[in-house]
């Protein structure tokens, strides 16, 4: 970063810019808003790295920075600005996102339309470019960041970006989608929709359903029959749905239609709300067979007859098996006129009862754990289990005062007031160093220029119930041997207030553990504020180290 004062200066007041302009948009695109600032960032450190040279240090010092302007935005983290160049890398197209109608983010059913008014055809067909503007703005960060984090290829993103949009997943579920291999399984079964949907709707169809179904959220042993797997996927039912896609409805187990003087039963129905049709799904617990067609293609003809409204489709079979011959599976569907599905099913097994016994229980294989875990500890270990025991078997209440207003206006006169004396004091040694100095907090307040008015500002009980994680900033601006005012120092110390005490951390210093931990109604003692100011001290003086070497390097 040998020539970051001039073009840095620069680069970070356009950014302050862009953020202060992005956060009083309106609230009804304040996700398009976000994610576009977020690529902008990113695309801004890309250009950076590019253009200039510089490194990845140049994101911890802009996190540094950007945080000092809006302490209380929470997305400006060194880890969050990662994720911004990794998401302008990977969609560079996104600057040119068009914005959805406000009637398109109120309506949840509109954005879902969005992708699937057409056939998915259509989808396919659609450019990087096109699919970026009209989609990638419906999903929120935290999806983003995740499918950067579990998806590499681009194609496949963008395959889970369509259908979390489509399913309106929430992350859990998109994550749970990824993990059990989706791209790889839908749109896979062996059917005849081609042959028995018209064009228009075949493909469509093909596409919302799967091979294999993994039903790994149930357990069943080789002994297990038909009616123990439709037992456990109706108690699941939820994990089921989730299984079988957006808008299946459940319509019931066994569902009984009457033919005449006779009954037939259906293993599960289901009704799709969006092709309006009936899905009979026909449980099979070994390996398909051809006459199951037969008995599939009668269960249709039966819910066409006495479940089918005016304004359903014909309804569709899914044969679920547990094992299937592919080319089997398509002959046997080759002259029928019913669309029908044939799956497999992946489910956990239990333990076949022949070795169950030749293996440790739950029960002893937790005993042998504990007994190993015990021959392991270490002298000091075991003493500090006996010490613990020893503290639990104390008959005392343990101290617990909460917060209190009257216990925080004591600590703000007799603990904050001199810490921050204190602290400005110890920064005069600088203050020559440096052009100009001064100290902010939140909510600054242009008419308080002194200690004991911030103290009175603060000493309000409102105040201190809506801002309970208070900072005291100070800034050394512009040191007079760099010739520019682009290096400057200071700190941001944190006074946090909790429920049974109050700490003090340091922004940037050893991993933002806290300085300083009180219980109430403690004090800061004459040695903790020595600590505290010796820590900030040192800290600063550290900060000016570097920025001497790095002006020496540029000679």
């Amino acid at each position: 970063m040998s020539q970051l004062q001039p073009v840095y200066i620069n680069i970070l007041n356009t950014l302050k810019e862009k953020i202060r302009q992005a956060r009083i948009k309106a609230s009804v695109a304040v996700n398009i808003e976000l994610l576009k600032l977020y690529w902008e960032i990113g695309n801004t450190i890309l250009e950076l790295q590019k253009e200039e040279g510089w490194g990845a240090k140049i994101i911890d010092k802009l996190a540094i920075d950007l945080k000092m302007e809006f302490s209380d935005f929470k997305g400006l983290s060194v880890r969050n600005l990662k994720y911004m160049r990794a998401f302008a890398e990977a969609y560079p197209a996104f600057s040119t996102i068009v914005q959805p109608t406000a009637a398109q983010l109120q309506s949840p059913n509109n954005q879902k339309d969005i992708i699937v008014q057409g056939e998915l055809a259509q989808l396919e067909n659609t450019t990087q470019n096109e699919f970026v503007q009209g989609t990638l703005a419906q999903l929120s960060w935290y999806h983003h960041i995740t499918l950067l984090d579990k998806v590499k290829d681009i194609e496949t993103r963008l395959f889970y970006i369509r259908e979390t949009i489509q399913n309106g997943w929430s992350r859990d579920a998109m994550v749970h989608q990824i993990e059990g291999g989706l791209h790889n399984r839908k749109g896979k079964i062996v059917s005849n929709f081609k042959n028995t949907i018209a064009p228009q709707q075949s493909e469509l169809v093909q596409q919302l359903f799967k091979d294999p179904y993994k039903f790994d959220f149930i357990y069943l042993g080789k002994e297990a029959k038909e009616r123990d797997l439709e037992d456990a996927l109706t108690t699941q039912i939820t994990k089921f749905l989730l299984e079988l896609g957006q808008y299946f409805s459940f319509m019931g187990r066994q569902y009984k239609v009457m033919l005449g003087e006779n009954e037939y039963f259906f293993d599960l129905l289901f009704y799709h709300t969006r092709l309006k049709r009936y899905i009979v799904i026909d449980l099979k617990i070994d390996e398909f067979k051809p006459e199951y067609k037969g008995k599939m293609e009668f269960y249709l003809n039966l819910a066409d007859e006495h479940l089918k409204q005016k304004d359903d489709a014909e309804s569709i079979g899914l044969i679920l098996c547990k094992t299937k011959d592919g080319l089997v599976a398509e002959y046997a569907l080759r002259d029928s006129s019913k669309p029908i599905g044939i799956a497999e099913y992946k489910i956990r097994e239990l333990l076949p009862e022949n070795i169950r016994g030749e293996i440790p229980s739950i029960e002893e294989l937790e005993a042998e754990i504990e007994k190993e875990y015990e021959e392991l500890k270490s002298p000091s270990q075991k003493k500090y289990e006996t010490l613990k025991e020893k503290l639990s078997q104390l008959k005392r209440e343990e101290i617990k005062q909460t917060a209190t207003t009257s216990i925080l206006f004591e600590i703000i006169d007799k603990s904050l007031v001199p810490l921050y004396e204190s602290l400005i004091k110890r920064m005069e040694d600088f203050k020559e160093w440096f052009y100009s100095s001064n100290y902010q907090w939140p909510g600054r307040n242009k008419n308080i220029t002194t200690i004991p008015q911030l103290t009175e500002h603060w000493k309000n009980e409102e105040f201190l119930r809506t801002n309970t994680n208070l900072f005291f900033s100070y800034r050394l601006n512009g040191l007079k041997k760099s010739s520019t005012e682009a290096y400057g120092s200071g700190f941001q110390l944190d006074f946090k207030i909790d429920t049974y005490g109050y700490s003090f951390t340091l922004i940037n210093y050893n991993n933002q553990q806290p300085v300083v931990k009180k219980l109430y109604p403690e004090q800061l003692s004459t040695k903790d504020i020595e600590k505290i100011v010796d820590i900030v001290y040192d800290f600063v003086m550290n900060d000016i180290e570097r920025d001497i070497e790095r002006l020496s390097e540029e000679k």
